[in-house]
């Protein structure tokens, strides 16, 4: 043999794995390199963990992906936000911006023993301006599956009617 295997029509070198070591260690960085490969990017795992063994630091900042859907009569906002509890989420609304607020806490104390880190921990916050046209007052919030789903009611446009004037003789 080679040393090359054909995978896919590429021809790609075997690895061999160490006759000492951790046999995990190898296969980790094996499959974070393929799926990192199917999704694009070089790994999986954080920045400040390759290169070395160590777990990554799970302080990475959250950023939770919003949808924003909008009707003739409202605007609707969606928020995932997997692993927060809705006692952890807060939504306000201060001179025209929406500010979503939340933390996903960990279940562990901490992550001595652990192999593979790459769940994301922290707070996060995320803020919006309001268009001049959504009824800030009556903004109301649902929380079901890790979901935010913040509905936006719109102002009813008030379309400007003239006026009469009455015209007084001389």
């Amino acid at each position: 043999m080679n040393g090359f295997s054909n995978v896919n029509g590429a021809a790609r070198r075997i690895a061999n794995a160490p006759a000492i070591g951790d046999p995990f260690g190898v296969f980790s960085r094996d499959i974070d390199r393929v799926l990192g490969s199917f999704l694009g990017r070089g790994s999986l795992r954080p920045a400040s963990a390759q290169g070395d063994g160590d777990v990554a630091d799970t302080t990475r900042i959250l950023n939770p992906r919003i949808d924003v859907h909008e009707s003739d009569d409202a605007i609707e906002l969606s928020a995932e936000l997997p692993g927060v509890e809705q006692d952890d989420v807060d939504v306000s609304v201060l001179e025209g911006v929406l500010t979503v607020k939340g933390e996903k806490k960990s279940t562990r104390e901490s992550n001595e023993g652990a192999r593979v880190v790459e769940r994301s921990y922290g707070s996060f916050t995320r803020s919006f301006r309001l268009p001049e046209n959504v009824d800030a007052d009556n903004i109301s919030a649902t929380f079901k599956n890790g979901v935010l789903t913040l509905s936006l009611p719109k102002v009813a446009e008030q379309k400007p009617e003239p006026r009469k004037i009455s015209v007084a003789g001389a």
